[in-house]
């Protein structure tokens, strides 16, 4: 009886023992991931998405059009396979994570999509002292074992880069690379298409912020018709474009401001 006793003593006992150090894994706050901004993971084509109004016809528009019919094919792809993860990661910028032990954090919540109510599990994983990594997995929360993968990446802890990628049916489909200089605001994001054996595999477009340059942002965009560079200021919307494979030449093509109707003029 006593052997007994003794024996069930030792079993509370480590079961106490093993418990304590489960839960003193103290969370490395230092380490603990931040979320970086919205701008790391989506491209702002907002300058660009709607043709010129109010178009007079003794005024031509080809520049300009030309700008947003590129860029368009890009928003509506990446649209296609962000939407639902950005509006995610949208929400989780608002939330905090809850500590896993092992250097590993988790975001975990429900939100609202199209009427639709998913689960969205979003976890951070220490990697070294410079990085972490990010994995979100979104499942409807009526069947929550139906679990995506919509995006993973790699992030720096001082927020000067990230690579992230976008997956649609557990493929990689979008790879995003973006870089900041907090110092002097210049930034870049780049999206590669990267779906195989398509007739786009290996397009990209790089969007710019150059914070001290009168064409404060610009588009680098690589298709399988060529290349297309086009640079514009984001207060006023006047910009220019060149792409060889429209105009047959290496020459900049001009439009003036948006409050002036983004028709075409002649560069200077």
């Amino acid at each position: 009886m006593k052997k007994q006793m003794r024996l069930k003593t030792l079993c509370v006992l480590t079961a106490t023992m093993l418990f304590t150090l489960v839960s003193c894994d103290k969370e490395p706050t230092e380490y603990r991931p931040e979320l970086p901004p919205l701008e790391s993971l989506v491209m702002d084509f907002s300058d660009f998405s709607s043709q010129p109004e109010g178009v007079k016809s003794s005024e031509s528009y080809v520049n300009f059009v030309l700008a947003y019919t590129t860029v368009s094919y890009w928003s509506a792809r990446a649209f296609l396979v962000s939407a639902l993860p950005v509006a995610a990661y949208t929400q989780a910028l608002s939330q905090s994570p809850e500590y896993l032990g092992d250097n590993v954090w988790e975001w975990s919540f429900n939100f609202t999509f199209n009427t639709q109510t998913y689960l969205v599990t979003l976890t951070g994983t220490r990697l070294n002292n410079e990085e972490f990594s990010m994995e979100m997995v979104i499942s409807p929360a009526s069947t929550p074992e139906e679990k995506v993968k919509w995006f993973d990446g790699v992030i720096r802890y001082d927020h000067t880069s990230a690579d992230w990628n976008l997956y649609m049916d557990g493929q990689v489909v979008i790879e995003v690379a973006w870089n900041k200089d907090f110092e002097t605001e210049d930034a870049d994001l780049t999206y590669t298409y990267v779906e195989p054996d398509k007739e786009e595999t290996g397009s990209y477009i790089m969007w710019e912020h150059r914070p001290e340059e009168v064409y404060d942002a610009a588009y680098t965009i690589s298709m399988s018709d060529g290349m297309t560079n086009i640079e514009w200021n984001l207060t006023s919307i006047e910009g220019r474009i060149k792409s060889m494979g429209f105009y047959q030449d290496e020459n900049w093509h001009c439009w003036v401001s948006l409050a002036n109707g983004l028709a075409d003029i002649a560069c200077e």
